[in-house]
């Protein structure tokens, strides 16, 4: 084909598109339709959805708030209340005597420290210048287990006195008729001490305590000077709560009586 053929040709579809879209709508009176055809012959045009519809896109953001206005809506969790421990009160200086219990509730036997102690300590504190007053009294003249204290206190005494049987000879002699006349005799010792039981480990034996040189009620008769009476053992605790039960065991004795003593200066600070 000639160049001057295929430009005929062009001209000729130019005119038929002109007719077709610019001539024909005019003489018809219709608008000219320049839009671009949405739907093609063959394809398939998915459904659009809801907000593909109202023209908004779903964006990360959009989804995060409608999450946080739901979360507002939930009921919140409800939280265990918090438990304040109850205070203990400190001591006021109130003696109180310390009363005997049924040793079985403690179900162990107290096995005694291998420390040996002489009845006062070698140590010295500032406290034996300073008053001390009771914290509590143990009376009494049969063996027994006391009930359990609690001993706050970072230094402590425990002082004691016993009243014994005279130390004598009791003896019987028998008829001389006949020859050598039997004869018997025994002869009186008393004697007492006290365990020191830790109460929250009651198998530990803190302290085994008995009177240094013994009991002669006859000695101590001649005057104070011959009077020991009464013995102190001192406790150095440290600062921790402890719990103390005290095992008392006397033999031939009127009575006794246990003070344990602590520094007036603690009172309304434990």
């Amino acid at each position: 084909m000639e160049k001057r053929d295929v430009i005929m040709v062009v001209i000729g579809l130019a005119i038929v598109l002109v007719v077709a879209f610019v001539v024909k709508p005019m003489i018809t009176g219709k608008p000219v339709d320049m839009s671009i055809p949405t739907k093609i012959p063959g394809i398939t045009t998915p459904t659009p959805t809801a907000n593909e519809t109202s023209g908004s896109v779903p964006s990360s953001s959009d989804e995060m708030y409608a999450k946080y206005k739901a979360s507002l809506n939930q009921t919140p969790p409800t939280l265990a209340p918090t438990l304040i421990p109850t205070p203990v009160p400190s001591w006021g200086g109130q003696s109180k005597d310390l009363s005997f219990v049924n040793p079985t509730q403690y179900g162990q036997t107290p096995v005694p420290t291998p420390i040996s102690h002489t009845g006062v300590a070698l140590q010295t504190s500032e406290f034996e210048t300073n008053p001390m007053v009771p914290y509590v009294t143990i009376e009494g003249k049969d063996p027994g287990s006391t009930e359990p204290i609690s001993m706050p206190f970072p230094y402590w005494e425990l002082r004691y006195t016993v009243d014994p049987y005279a130390t004598t000879f009791v003896g019987t002699t028998g008829n001389k008729v006949g020859g050598v006349a039997p004869s018997s005799g025994a002869e009186v010792f008393p004697s007492f001490s006290i365990d020191v039981i830790d109460a929250d480990q009651p198998n530990r034996t803190v302290r085994t305590i008995t009177p240094p040189g013994g009991l002669d009620a006859a000695l101590w008769k001649k005057g104070k000077d011959y009077d020991p009476r009464p013995w102190v053992e001192k406790f150095y605790e440290g600062v921790e709560n402890h719990n103390y039960y005290f095992v008392i065991t006397p033999h031939m004795i009127h009575s006794y009586r246990v003070d344990v003593m602590v520094p007036k200066q603690y009172i309304g600070k434990y």
